[in-house]
Formats: structure tokens, C-alpha cells, sequence
């Protein structure tokens, strides 16, 4: 066998290599994930009753101090730094732990941020080694030249608008520079081999950490939000009926400015979703802009919601400031009710909403009177004018509430911007192809 054939073979058992590893990661993420799940909770309804007070106590401590995400991106690097360092090293490539490292680096919660991050460090290795290897030609080593080297490999990756991965162009740059009289064009290949290697394997094994697909990933965090929204609301509307203090208040409104964090995180996902669905064969962009007009909604009913934590926490913090009405506090568990009931739409990948929406919108019905009615029940029973403008103030910002939950309210047209143009998905193309095909039939047996 020539070192031609050899390196063939190499190639195609590598191929077959990750192949393997593609199909593994998808029967675990997709089968055997749900199945161990489901498993564990039906072993756990039935031991979990046996055990001792003291066991449980401990375990739930444990479970309550895992990151279960931080565990799985531990384990799947560590998997796929092994696996590319030994496919480079069966491939017999420069610098097989190079793979390794752009391995580690390019496991992400999802295969398409793991390509987006790998591409935009192939690219800077790519502008590294010319970099290095141009200005290395003209001008040798020097203490300018290192400087130069290490300024224009800056410059290159700030010109490829590589965000944080600019500064892998310098590194790379000057790391070539070990290599010293080896480094040739076929170094200069390999190594842009091994570090595509390495995006390869972190690209096939990403699924695995996050646990979840990158749309059930986006409905789980902006359930979470809405839910989040309930639970406050529920506790102000407590409040108001039954009274509160300046501290509970003060929790309030600290929990309504916490809500950014989860709102952020609802951000990351859907604008991964978005950039995935682009470019996904099995996600339409037509399941994306359903979840970009919830985070919409969303958006507007965490300023919503902080804007009456803060007029409650005002009204008791300030001194000779009209109180809040007990009337207010149907109102807003009436409220808490519809959030609840959109974090159960959103949470639902099988529900429609356009279809499945009928008790959320009975509550919405509902939330959209119940201003007016307490309005004129504050106007018959209150003659402080500090009172009824409290009390227009948080019913405006109820009414707010019902038009983004029923995506009614014009501001929410405000700045939405059409889909972007991307690959159809498989379910997209499918059925047009389908159509096509029973025309064709239908005209050929006429």
C-alpha cells in the first residue's frame, strides 16, 4: 500500500470516525437523553420516599449547588478535546493539540454557534499565518517586526469583524514564529487543517451541552420570563390588598430590575435561534417569528411590571404620599392570571396560538375591564387626588400589560424588523415538493 492509498485510508476512517460520533450525539440528544430522564424521575418518585430525612437533605444540597449545563460543557470538552487531538494525530498533522484547543473552544450550547464561533477562528488563524509568514519574508526578526507582526494581526481581525476572536489573529501570529525555519507551505496547511478539524468535533458534540435544541432552549427561557413576570405581580397584588412595607416593596422592585438578567437571557436565545434558522435545514424561520414577537411582548412587560413595583415601593417610601388602593390588587393578580397563563402557551411547542389561546384570552377579556371598573370604584370611594393618579397610574400600566399580551398595542410595531431571507428548512421545502409532484400526477393521468 503507497503512502498515497495509506493516507486515504487515514482520511476516510477519520471521516467514518466522526460520522459515528454525529450519529451518537443525536441518538443521545434526541432518545437516550429523554429516556434516561424519565427513568431517573420514575426511580426518584419511587426510592425517594424510602430514604432517610438526613440523605435527602444532602442530596437536594448537592443538586441545589450543580450546574447541570456547567457539568455537560465539562464532560463534552473534555470528549471532544480527546477525539480531535486523536484524529489530528491519526492524520499525523502539525500540531495535533492545536485541534484539541479549537475543539474545547468551539463547544457552544448549539452546532450552528459552535460554526459561527470555529469559522471566526479559522479565519484568524488563516490571517495569522499570512500575517506572520508576510511580514517574517520582508523584514525578518526584529524587535519592530515582532511589534508589527502583533499591530497588523490586530488590525486584520478587527477588519474581519471578529468581535473577541480578533484577538486569537496577534496570538496565532506569533505563535507560528515557534515553529521557526519549519514553517512551510504544507505547515501552513496543516495547521489550518487542524485547527478545522478540531471546529469539526466541538460542532458535532455542541448539541450535547446544552441538553435541549436551540427552539426548545428559546421557549424554555421565555416561559421563564413570563412566569418570573406572574409571581411578581401575584405578590404585589397581595400586597395591595393586604398591605405591605417599605422592605417587602423594596424586594419588589429589586425583583422587577432582576428581570433584565433573565430577559437577556431570553435575548441570547431567540437571536441564536434567529441566526441558526437561517441557515438550518430543520428549523423554519416561520417557528422563529412567533418567539421574536413573544420576546417583544416580554420586553415591554418587564418595564411594564417595573413601573408598578416602582409607583407601590414610591408610594410607601415617600413621605405624605397618597397609598396604594386595595381595589388595585384584584387588578393585578388578575394580571399575574394572564402572564401565567402566556408562560404555559410559550412553554408548549405543541400549542397553537392562534387555536389554544382561548383562556388566556378570556383573561385578558377580563384585565382589559377591570381598570375601568376599579377606576370608578377609586372616584366613588376616594376624594385625595394623589389617589386616583396613583391608581391611573399602575391601571395604565395594567392596560399596557393586556394590549402586549394580546399583541394589540402599537408600540409594539415600533422598530420590528421583517425575517431575514435564509435556507428553507426541510418541513418548508417538503411540502411544496409534495404539491408539485401530485400536479404533475394529476396532469399526467388527465
Amino acid at each position: 500500500m503507497t503512502r498515497e492509498d495509506l493516507t486515504l485510508y487515514e482520511w476516510l476512517v477519520v471521516a467514518a470516525g466522526l460520522a459515528l460520533c454525529a450519529l451518537t450525539a443525536a441518538l443521545l440528544r434526541r432518545h437516550v437523553r429523554p429516556a434516561v430522564h424519565s427513568g431517573y424521575r420514575a426511580v426518584h418518585a419511587r426510592v425517594r420516599p424510602h430514604l432517610p430525612e438526613r440523605m435527602r437533605r444532602w442530596a437536594r444540597w448537592v443538586l441545589d449547588r450543580t450546574d447541570g449545563a456547567g457539568v455537560r460543557a465539562v464532560v463534552v470538552s473534555a470528549v471532544a478535546a480527546g477525539i480531535a487531538w486523536s484524529a489530528a494525530t491519526m492524520l499525523e498533522l502539525a500540531g495535533p493539540v492545536i485541534a484539541a484547543i479549537s475543539a474545547t473552544l468551539s463547544v457552544q450550547i448549539s452546532s450552528h454557534a459552535s460554526v459561527r464561533e470555529g469559522a471566526q477562528r479559522l479565519i484568524a488563524t488563516v490571517a495569522a499565518i499570512a500575517a506572520a509568514v508576510g511580514v517574517w519574508h520582508f523584514f525578518g526578526l526584529h524587535w519592530w517586526s515582532i511589534a508589527l507582526i502583533a499591530g497588523c494581526g490586530l488590525a486584520v481581525g478587527r477588519l474581519l469583524r471578529l468581535g473577541d476572536g480578533a484577538v486569537a489573529v496577534p496570538a496565532t501570529s506569533l505563535g507560528i514564529l515557534v515553529a521557526g525555519s519549519t514553517v512551510t507551505e504544507t505547515f501552513m496547511w496543516q495547521r489550518v487543517a487542524t485547527t478545522a478539524l478540531g471546529i469539526v468535533v466541538g460542532a458535532i458534540l455542541s448539541p450535547l451541552v446544552g441538553g435541549e435544541t436551540p427552539i426548545e432552549r428559546a421557549r424554555d427561557r421565555l416561559a421563564h420570563v413570563s412566569a418570573e413576570i406572574a409571581l411578581l405581580l401575584g405578590d404585589l397584588g397581595a400586597g395591595a390588598r393586604g398591605g405591605y412595607t417599605r422592605d417587602e416593596a423594596a424586594g419588589w422592585l429589586a425583583q422587577s430590575r432582576d428581570l433584565r438578567e433573565d430577559l437577556a437571557e431570553a435575548v441570547s436565545a431567540v437571536d441564536d435561534l434567529s441566526k441558526q434558522a437561517r441557515w438550518s435545514l430543520t428549523t423554519p424561520v416561520a417557528q422563529v417569528v412567533p418567539l421574536q414577537q413573544t420576546l417583544r411582548a416580554l420586553e415591554h412587560g418587564v418595564h411594564q411590571v417595573n413601573s408598578v413595583a416602582r409607583s407601590m415601593f414610591d408610594a410607601i417610601a415617600t413621605p405624605m404620599t397618597a397609598a396604594v388602593p386595595q381595589q388595585i390588587g384584584h387588578v393585578l393578580t388578575t394580571a399575574a392570571e394572564a402572564f401565567a397563563a402566556h408562560a404555559d402557551l410559550v412553554s408548549d411547542p405543541n400549542a397553537d396560538a392562534t387555536k389554544d389561546a382561548g383562556h388566556l384570552d378570556d383573561l385578558l377579556a377580563h384585565l382589559r375591564e377591570a381598570p375601568r371598573r376599579t377606576l370608578r370604584t377609586v372616584r366613588s370611594e376616594f376624594a385625595d387626588t394623589g389617589v386616583l393618579v396613583l391608581t391611573g397610574s399602575i391601571m395604565n400600566d395594567v392596560d399596557r400589560m393586556a394590549g402586549t399580551l394580546a399583541r394589540s398595542a402599537p408600540a409594539l410595531e415600533v422598530g420590528e424588523t421583517p425575517p431575514e431571507p435564509g435556507i428553507p428548512a426541510v418541513s418548508e421545502v417538503l411540502p411544496a415538493v409534495r404539491r408539485l409532484l401530485d400536479r404533475r400526477r394529476d396532469g399526467t393521468s388527465v
